[in-house]
């Protein structure tokens, strides 16, 4: 046989194990996803089962607000709600980890009796908030601000009315603004040179209908210091418009304010010892999240500091994580437009198995 002949023969041969081994790669990376044809009946099923956990109440119809009821079925919506979907702001507050009086993903799951529909649910504003220092001015008596807000949502800018809140202590100086187009703004502000330590930037972002997002911005105001990192001084837990802040240290929250699209309120102080302090949150007729703020003195350093925390306490991610390829291929995904306290969300659904 000619030369160029066996050449040719070895080298198809070759190419033919090459593209038998690449077929064989392929098929087992995605047998996994072809383990089970997914029916219209079972997407159906896990459909109905996400809704159910949006629009039912669940037993006791109260157990958000009351910490001391037992759950004796999972379920986030309002009770009597004549809207769909419209979730009950303490429920949700709940499921946040952060929170001192957090449901634990074992026990909601194994309310449902459903022993093979573990699940995740992810709730968060329907688009994002970015702060950053544009500029910074200072003269004998304040320090001027300059930020950048950028609004956006999956890459794409969105057109928003802002109202920003910066606070220091019990000082609070308020601003408004839009981002153009482009998703871009600028914002102004000036705090006084008579208070130094960790100021917040409040910033809500809104569109229309009722869609609203915020990000809350810590900055060092007169200060060398950085500013305190959260939690430092105390952990904060809203639940049935009750502000608790459990303290880590000698100091005491000595101011508290809730903090809505379009209105600031001081926060009453009810009881509390040197380890604990409460706070009634008002019922706020506004379309919008709350953010409560509790701020005080370093008694080491009589600079100020500042605690904050939402309500309800969102975004938040709770439940089973799915991360195996296994489980992504064996996965239900469902995305729904939630309201809480007549504000609109994201809220998106993952359940596990068929």
């Amino acid at each position: 046989m000619p030369v160029t002949s066996l050449d040719t023969l070895l080298a198809s041969s070759i190419m033919i194990c090459l593209v038998l081994a690449s077929m064989a790669s392929v098929f087992a990376a995605i047998q996994p996803f072809l383990k089970h044809q997914v029916s219209h009946h079972e997407v159906e099923a896990n459909l109905n089962l996400a809704e159910y956990l949006l629009i039912e109440a669940g037993m006791s119809a109260s157990w958000g607000s009351n910490i001391n009821e037992s759950l004796v079925i999972f379920g986030l919506a309002n009770q009597n709600s004549p809207v769909p979907f419209e979730l009950n702001i303490d429920k949700v507050t709940r499921l946040n980890e952060k929170n001192i009086y957090n449901l634990s993903f074992l026990e909601a799951f194994n309310s449902l009796n459903m022993k093979d529909k573990p699940f995740r649910i992810i709730i968060k504003p329907l688009f994002n908030i970015t702060v950053n220092l544009a500029s910074r001015e200072e003269n004998d008596s304040a320090i001027t601000y300059r930020f950048n807000i950028l609004a956006e949502r999956s890459n794409f800018p969105v057109k928003a009315a802002l109202k920003c809140y910066a606070v220091i202590k019990d000082y609070v100086v308020s601003c408004s603004s839009q981002t153009s187009s482009l998703g871009e703004g600028l914002i102004e502000f000036s705090l006084p040179k008579s208070l130094s330590g960790t100021a917040l930037l409040i910033v809500f972002a809104e569109t229309e209908p009722k869609m609203l997002s915020y990000t809350v911005h810590r900055f060092s105001h007169n200060s060398i210091n950085p500013p305190s990192s959260e939690g430092r001084y105390a952990l904060l837990s809203p639940l049935n418009y009750t502000l608790r802040a459990d303290l880590n240290s000698s100091n005491r929250i000595l101011h508290a304010m809730a903090f809505t699209y379009n209105y600031v309120f001081n926060l009453t102080e009810t009881e509390g010892d040197s380890a604990t302090q409460y706070f009634i949150i008002p019922k706020i007729l506004d379309e919008s999240i709350m953010i409560l703020v509790g701020t005080g003195l370093n008694a080491s350093s009589s600079e100020c500091f500042a605690e904050w925390v939402s309500y309800p306490q969102i975004p938040l991610d709770f439940g089973l994580g799915f991360t195996s390829k296994y489980q992504l291929a064996d996965s239900f995904s469902f995305r729904f437009l939630v309201t809480i306290n007549s504000a609109i969300y994201e809220c998106e659904v993952i359940l596990w198995g068929s």
